[in-house]
């Protein structure tokens, strides 16, 4: 749950839209939705907000996650796909995965591997003629 802490000067205040009064750097539990409507009532005052869920805004308003989304609903988008997330994971490494779940890689194609067929070996046999060596006394015609 988110809270308020009191920053200022006194001791004591009074919490914005309420009743209740908090102590000097005592952080106060509050809702989300309590919050959400109040949250105008803190932009210029002594006041810090911990543990607030930033706001989901969907840039293209199509109903698929980028940088506008949190990385809790990513997460969600990405398990509603079936797709399993481990370990600890960046906005960007979830937006990457969200890509991937969009746009699958194309399936590599199967090779069959044929084996390549014996080659058959023959056997040629070569008779060698000789040239017959005409002798000559050394005189050349």
């Amino acid at each position: 749950m988110p809270k308020i802490v009191f920053l200022g000067p006194d001791t004591y205040r009074r919490i914005p839209g309420q009743k209740e009064m908090a102590g000097r750097l005592q952080p106060v539990e509050v809702s989300q939705e309590w919050i959400a409507e109040n949250e105008w009532r803190f932009a210029r005052t002594h006041w810090r907000i911990e543990g607030m869920e930033p706001k989901t805004v969907d840039e293209g308003n199509d109903g698929l996650p980028d940088s506008g989304w949190t990385k809790k609903d990513i997460t969600g988008w990405l398990k509603d796909k079936g797709v399993s997330i481990k370990g600890y994971a960046t906005k960007a490494k979830l937006l990457d995965k969200v890509k991937t779940t969009l746009n699958p890689p194309a399936p590599k194609p199967v090779v069959e591997e044929v084996a390549p067929e014996p080659v058959a070996e023959e056997t040629v046999e070569e008779t060698i003629v000789k040239d017959p060596i005409v002798e000559t006394d050394g005189v050349e015609e």
